[in-house]
């Protein structure tokens, strides 16, 4: 497995980000009890307006998060 990194993290740093990432994630599906994939698809293939603005809430915290994080990939 090739692991593809910036010049600012390790290989070790990126898994270790990956895995508390993808804990994280799970934890707050199991809080949930479902998925922000399940929510998305279906709650807007029946348009909530709560899970258009959910999914919405998601992409906008990530693309701000991203502000903060990007520089360990560059």
């Amino acid at each position: 497995i090739e692991t593809h990194k910036g010049p600012q993290i390790s290989k070790e740093t990126r898994w270790a980000m990956a895995f508390v990432g993808g804990a994280a994630m799970g934890f707050g599906a199991r809080m949930a009890r479902g998925c922000t994939s399940g929510q998305a698809l279906s709650g807007g293939a029946v348009l909530s307006a709560g899970s258009w603005a959910f999914m919405l809430a998601v992409f906008a915290g990530a693309y701000a998060l991203a502000f903060f994080v990007r520089k360990l990939w560059l």
